[in-house]
């Protein structure tokens, strides 16, 4: 006989944000002592619960994360520690690491996994599902999930949609080649995309892209080949490259923008320093904006660079900030990949006084947070919405490019010949069918282009479905799903698709800013949680109640 109180829910995706939300579920349920037990399926492909693609186990440990590890701090259930807490008793050698190997955060997800999964079942029992969704139609109040290979039960009471990372989308290679020059269509898992008789020693190698999963192609093709980092004598902060005997000849990235990004300035030293009270100021002001003001993105704008302005020292430098948002290179130089990488680990290393790109860059991270909240779920044109991606795409190159330790790693490569950016300066790169630059001589091509955000872009099955079914919706000129607060879908009128939620990459452009470890950002995740756990005792009671 099937318990009228007990509820079902399908949690899609078992990566990071999947793990927040069940935390959070747990919380709820678990300060209700007299809420109706769940039954949870948890449907994803993968073989470690709570990574993600990000952060599998298997992956080498020179790749790195790209945030500062401190912002994995503890569940809100309190079943597992801070990141910070349990590397000390579990890899004390990464104690105090700013950016641990990827592969360690991995583990720790996995054991956190494996700790909630425990606690769950005070609440809850949880089914693990090892199938991919391909689509969710509505079924009643209920939803249907339809999985390859097909689950045994298919019907929910809620559904949540939190698949990350997408596996194909319209841009990618893989869909259009047709030349006679191999390609590898992708990055990760290093290990099988970029194994030796994938990638052979001594080959020369275009890779499209130039952003950090170029560098995690670099690393793996260099250090992951018995390539060495070490000091150059007499010259602080730089490293020469000493190859490995299997990396190949060259890489040549390439990028339509023509560009590397910045590094990052280490936590803790002067470069990463700003005048706190010139940010709370901005804080202030940001949080004044109204999201209905059809100049939002103006008005954002202005404000990012009056900002990095005053951390210049004042309004003087306003003209200066202004033309390197504009053109995202500082007036009279900077121009070349080359110049502008070198210049900004200069900076980093305190070696060179800070300009304006280190001022719109530390802008931007610090006030990040603001700029998520007062653009959630904002309406404004699509016009204004490309130019604030415009000037967003720089300041991101500015505020979010890798670690220094890394940046100095890829000049390394480019002092060796490891690292070719002629291509990249003059902006050719192989076309979608394979054509490439005439009298190049490439023995293969790597895609280091990810899915994008959103689902717009992407060719699998459950995002197409959803769309085209019209049970999310999508604003013109944005990429993610409509969501209201606490993620549950908005169809193209506004109306709420009850107990159907999308959180994380699924939802950008409408919720920005999903690539991070940081459950404190976004507040959908929480909201999620207690609706859900509010609702089931609710229609619990309703169902108590004498007629």
């Amino acid at each position: 006989m099937v318990d009228p109180d007990r509820r079902r829910a399908a949690i899609i995706g078992a990566g990071p944000k999947a793990l927040f939300a069940l935390e959070a579920l747990l919380a709820r349920l678990t300060s209700r002592p007299d809420a109706p037990r769940w039954a949870i399926t948890v449907i994803d492909p993968g073989s470690h619960p709570g990574t993600g693609a990000a952060y599998q186990l298997e992956q080498p440990e020179f790749l790195r994360l790209n945030v500062s590890a401190a912002i994995l701090d503890a569940p809100v259930s309190r079943t597992f520690p801070g990141f910070p807490d349990w590397v000390g008793t579990h890899r004390p050698d990464l104690a105090g690491e700013v950016y641990p190997p990827r592969a360690v955060i991995g583990g720790y997800l996995t054991a956190r996994w494996r700790a909630l999964v425990a606690a769950l079942g005070e609440v809850a029992d949880l089914q693990p599902v090892a199938a991919r969704a391909v689509a969710v139609r509505p079924h009643g109040r209920r939803w249907l999930v339809e999985c390859e290979p097909r689950l045994p039960r298919d019907e929910f009471d809620e559904v949540l949609v939190a698949t990350g990372h997408g596996r194909h989308h319209e841009g990618e290679l893989a869909r259009s080649w047709s030349s006679v020059v191999p390609l590898r269509p992708a990055v990760l898992p290093v290990a099988t995309m970029l194994s030796p008789s994938s990638v052979p020693a001594g080959s020369r190698a275009v890779v499209r892209g130039a952003a950090l999963t170029f560098l995690d192609a670099a690393l793996a093709l260099t250090e992951g080949r018995g390539a060495t980092f070490v000091p150059a004598p007499g010259r602080p902060g730089v490293l020469l490259h000493e190859r490995g005997s299997g990396e190949p000849a060259t890489l040549l990235p390439t990028s339509r923008q023509g560009i590397l990004l910045d590094a990052k300035p280490d936590p803790g030293t002067p470069a990463a320093e700003v005048d706190a009270a010139v940010i709370a100021a901005a804080e202030q002001r940001l949080d004044d904006l109204d999201a209905r003001d059809p100049l939002l993105a103006e008005r954002l704008l202005s404000e990012i660079t009056a900002t990095a302005a005053r951390l210049l020292g004042g309004p003087e430098a306003h003209p200066e900030v202004l033309a390197t948002l504009r053109t995202g290179a500082a007036p009279g130089g900077r121009r070349g990949a080359e110049r502008a990488l070198r210049h900004s680990v200069d900076v980093a290393l305190g070696h060179r006084d800070p300009g304006p790109a280190w001022a719109l860059g530390r802008t931007w991270s610090r006030l990040y947070p603001s700029v998520t909240a007062v653009l959630r779920g904002s309406d404004m044109s699509p016009r204004q919405w490309a130019a604030l991606q415009r000037a967003a795409r720089t300041l991101e190159r500015f505020a979010f490019g890798p670690p220094l330790v890394t940046a100095r790693k890829l000049l390394a490569m480019i002092d060796s010949g490891a690292v070719d950016l002629s291509w990249l300066d003059a902006g050719v790169g192989p076309t979608s069918a394979g054509v490439l630059p005439s009298s190049s001589e490439v023995d293969l091509v790597i895609d280091a282009v990810i899915p994008p955000p959103g689902l717009v872009a992407l060719l699998d099955p459950l995002p197409r479905q959803l769309l085209e079914e019209g049970i999310v919706a999508v604003r013109p000129g944005r990429r993610g799903a409509m969501v209201d607060v606490d993620g549950t879908a908005l169809d193209v009128t506004g109306r709420r698709r009850e107990h159907l939620a999308l959180i994380g990459r699924p939802t950008e452009d409408h919720v920005i800013g999903h690539d991070t470890l940081n459950r404190h950002l976004h507040h959908e995740i929480e909201n999620w949680a207690a609706r859900v756990a509010a609702t089931a005792e609710e229609e619990r009671c309703d169902r108590a109640r004498p007629e």
